[in-house]
């Protein structure tokens, strides 16, 4: 068998080197040159509580620019060294929105919704990414039993209808909290609401709850099983009725 000298191998590692060089510079298409993708990949991420599967679905993130005043009891520069301290962007908050699913062997629930349709356009596909979310884990909208409503805010609720204005899951009860349901329908405290943001809640929450979905809806009471398995415990403070919920 013949010997390969220590000459003969360099010069051949050379050659090969020169041929890549060659081949990246024009000899082909580099192959870094494959067009973006210029989407988010869709989430979820599944597992047990005792028999109960949970399906935590992502719907994206907000990103809203910090002014002062966004945080009532502190500065912006204050933020923004709380910001720094945990390695975060500053100027901007970003929140991710994580709806679920429960599937607890005979019904299937979401607990809460996203920001839906409008989220999606206006956020360009920051946001509003439930439905592909939900595909991605194999659900279909068509498939969900109930959907509980945590609290009235628009990441929650605006998911209940698409931008046509058909609902969403289509074939779900809408569950919600009975004191979130009150403070938010009642017109006494809509004429009362002064903080941009609670104006802007209250034509929201009208905008939302249309017929169509107040047809589906029924209150539930703190204390108490939304749906077998899943119990409503009072968190009230962000919203008035604001709720959580234990599997």
């Amino acid at each position: 068998m013949d010997s390969l000298s220590r000459r003969a191998l360099l010069s051949a590692a050379a050659a090969g080197a020169t041929t890549a060089v060659v081949a990246a510079a024009g000899g082909r298409p580099a192959l870094a040159a494959a067009p973006q993708s210029g989407q988010q990949a869709p989430g979820f991420y599944r597992y047990k509580v005792g028999s109960i599967e949970i399906t935590v679905l992502n719907d994206g993130v907000s990103r809203m620019p910090i002014t002062d005043g966004f945080v009532e009891n502190a500065t912006k520069d204050e933020v923004n060294a709380a910001l720094d301290a945990a390695f975060l962007e500053r100027d901007f908050y970003a929140g991710p929105y994580n709806p679920i699913v429960i599937n607890t062997g005979t019904k299937l629930a979401l607990v809460d919704t996203g920001t839906g349709d409008e989220g999606f356009k206006s956020s360009k596909g920051i946001n509003g990414r439930l439905p592909i979310s939900l595909a991605a884990a194999g659900i279909d909208p068509a498939s969900i039993d109930a959907v509980i409503i945590s609290h009235y805010h628009g990441d929650h609720i605006n998911g209940l209808i698409k931008a046509d204005g058909l609902l969403a899951f289509p074939n779900a009860e809408i569950l919600v909290p009975a004191a979130e349901h009150k403070f938010w329908m009642d017109d006494g405290e809509m004429s009362r609401a002064t903080k941009p943001r609670v104006v802007f809640g209250f034509k929201n929450v009208r905008r939302v709850f249309s017929s169509e979905v107040l047809k589906r809806l029924r209150t539930y009471d703190w204390g108490k099983d939304v749906i077998g398995g899943v119990t409503a415990i009072a968190t009230p403070g962000h919203t008035p009725g604001h709720s959580a919920h234990v599997v």
